[in-house]
């Protein structure tokens, strides 16, 4: 038999469904039985559910009893034992399963209501059910639960059994013992929700400031304290605003859930901030979307190539000397948080000159050792980035290696021998250029004038390292020789008299001599490489005297100066003719030229009178 859902009943005190000092539905009154409006239909051998609640018909009191047994033994009794017969039990026990919840009814038509159905509240609130039926007696009625429950209130076929701090799902039975009617129930279902509350992040390996190199899998783990029911609690991983992935978080009994997250590091994540959302989606069961987020971490990626840095330095250094060294290293990401170091026996250099470029660094620094002392000396050459280092060394020997001597022996004169030996360090091998192959570090000769400036070069060669060095020390001959007086002091000049000249005789010689020409009647000779006018005085013959620390050459050097006498008679007379012809054609061309200006103002007047006659004509004809 159908029946309306239950109206509020008039013995029941209003705002008992609350959830602690909260309502959990907008209408206070509970339900009251109903009595049966019409009389019982026949009895069917099937369970009959009723339209608007959900419930089951157990017949019989035996099968009540177990389903009750049943019931207590999934809550706080744990005394109660299960009936031998378990097959029954088991069939029981999963048979509501299959039946909506709300009311049952048996063949005898009694039903069990509790309201509200199914109710979500609030983890740690409270809630009232209350349990009604329609047995026309008065009932016993009950409620088995494992929440602890006292009675709010109860009437002749109702009562209300509040649960306190409610923190866990639960399906309560509400049972009835009607003495006309046998014996009924019901069930319905709580389901406690909670709101994320605290969400942590946490990067593995755990830090502060974790690096994490790209391309690689690191591990995210996003913790998440309440937050039920789970099935509708998913967890978001954040970077800044943007969605990288999302997982359901995992159901389970323990309040702190864990979601891991395995993403993959990029240039991208470098510097930027990761959260973690909790997201409780209860909209579909009437309420709201609770969220709740991590504090943001700082991510820090980095790119570290495999391969340790270019390293550039000399296999070989001579003590004393300097050299450049440089280290350069390429794929750095981020490039300015790198940090490249020299060192240099052991030593960090400080003088380093570091250049930026994409996202490549380089290092370049002088080395240098003062110790004049052969050692093997290491420079190493590190670069660090993200926790990471890679390395390169370099093993450089420091040796010594100076030049060799190359001396002459005895003085070096015009016809002597002279020997000359080059001397090097141990383990050198030596030559002078055109010694003999016998001796390449002697050579032996007689010098005269033309070795004075021969140059000599002497080398030395040392193997380091199946590398061959080579140190040179020249020596240039100075040969000594007395003056030589030829070519460059000509024996004979001829000069005009009148003209400038200089007269130079040049001698050869080592040590460098002095020259000087004495006419052969005078003391003193006409100064050497100086501009003189030439006169009489200078023809004649000189004796050119070279002398140096050897020796002195002479030689005689004759002048001859050219020159003609003057006669002046002719000339006088010539220059007299000429100024008495120039007085005479003055005096001529004084007196033509007076002729002609008196010639002319006779002229000039005769004129003026035959015009003044003209005009007096021509007044007397007019008058």
């Amino acid at each position: 038999m159908c029946f309306p859902p239950p109206a509020p009943h008039p013995e029941i005190p209003g705002n008992l469904l609350r959830r602690g000092r909260r309502e959990i539905s907008g209408k206070a009154a509970l339900p009251r039985p109903l009595p049966p409006p019409h009389p019982p239909p026949p009895r069917r051998p099937s369970f009959s559910p009723a339209p608007n609640y959900h419930g089951e018909i157990i017949k019989g009191t035996p099968a009540l009893r177990l389903r009750i047994q049943l019931s207590r033994l999934t809550g706080s009794s744990a005394n109660m034992r299960v009936s031998r017969h378990l097959p029954a039990l088991a069939l029981l026990w999963l048979f509501p399963l299959l039946l909506p919840s709300g009311a049952q009814e048996n063949g005898s038509d009694l039903q069990v209501w509790v309201h509200p159905p199914n109710p979500v509240i609030l983890s740690g609130d409270s809630v009232v059910l209350n349990c009604s039926t329609n047995c026309p007696t008065e009932a016993k009625i009950g409620l088995e639960t494992r929440l602890p429950k006292i009675v709010e209130d109860q009437g002749k076929n109702w009562r209300a059994f509040r649960l306190r701090n409610v923190t866990r799902d639960d399906s309560p039975w509400c049972f009835v013992n009607c003495p006309t009617k046998n014996q009924s129930s019901t069930r319905t279902h709580i389901l406690v929700y909670e709101p994320p509350k605290k969400v942590t992040l946490n990067l593995e390996p755990s830090q502060e400031q974790s690096w994490i190199p790209v391309g690689q899998n690191f591990s995210v783990s996003c913790q998440v304290a309440g937050g039920r029911p789970r099935e509708n609690l998913k967890m978001v991983l954040l970077r800044g605003d943007q969605e990288i992935s999302s997982q359901l978080v995992p159901k389970n009994t323990l309040d702190t859930a864990t979601v891991m997250f395995y993403p993959i590091a990029s240039r991208e994540d470098n510097e930027a901030n990761f959260s973690c959302r909790a997201s409780l989606d209860l909209r579909a069961k009437g309420l709201t979307l609770y969220q709740n987020s991590s504090i943001p971490r700082k991510l820090s990626t980095f790119a570290l190539a495999s391969e340790p840095p270019v390293l550039v330095a000399p296999k070989l250094l001579e003590a004393g000397s300097k050299e450049q060294v440089s280290c350069e290293m390429d794929k750095l990401f981020p490039v300015e948080k790198a940090h490249i170091q020299l060192t240099w026996g052991g030593q960090v250099l400080t003088q380093v000159n570091v250049i930026q470029h994409a996202d490549m660094l380089r290092a370049t620094a002088t080395i240098m050792t003062s110790q004049e002392v052969e050692a093997d000396e290491e420079l190493t050459c590190s670069v660090n980035l993200g926790g990471e280092t890679r390395k390169k060394s370099e093993n450089v020997i420091v040796y010594t290696f100076p030049q060799p001597s190359l001396v002459a022996s005895g003085p070096v004169q015009e016809g002597n021998r002279v020997n000359l030996t080059c001397e090097a360090r141990p383990r050198a091998r030596v030559q002078i250029n055109g010694a003999p192959p016998d001796e390449p570090n002697r050579i032996s000769l007689i010098v005269g004038e033309k070795d004075n400036g021969r140059l000599f070069i002497c080398q030395a060669f040392l193997k380091l390292r199946e590398e061959t060095l080579q140190k040179n020390r020249s020596l240039e001959l100075n040969v000594q020789f007395p003056p030589k007086l030829d070519e460059e002091c000509p024996g004979h000049w001829n000069w005009q008299e009148g003209t400038e000249q200089t007269l130079r005789c040049v001698a050869r010689g080592n040590p460098a001599p002095t020259v000087r020409c004495v006419p052969e009647s005078q003391q003193n000779g006409m100064p050497l490489g100086l501009l003189h006018r030439v006169t009489r005085d200078h023809n004649g013959t000189y004796h050119c005297t070279a002398e140096n620390s050897i020796g002195k050459a002479v030689k005689v050097v004759t002048v001859k100066v050219e020159f003609q006498d003057v006669n002046w008679t002719p000339i006088i007379i010539i220059v007299l003719v000429m100024v008495l012809v120039g007085s005479i054609l003055a005096i001529f061309g004084y007196f033509y030229y007076r002729q002609q200006r008196i010639r002319s103002y006779e002229l000039r007047k005769a004129e003026e009178e035959r015009s003044m006659k003209l005009m007096n004509a021509e007044g007397l004809a007019s008058a």
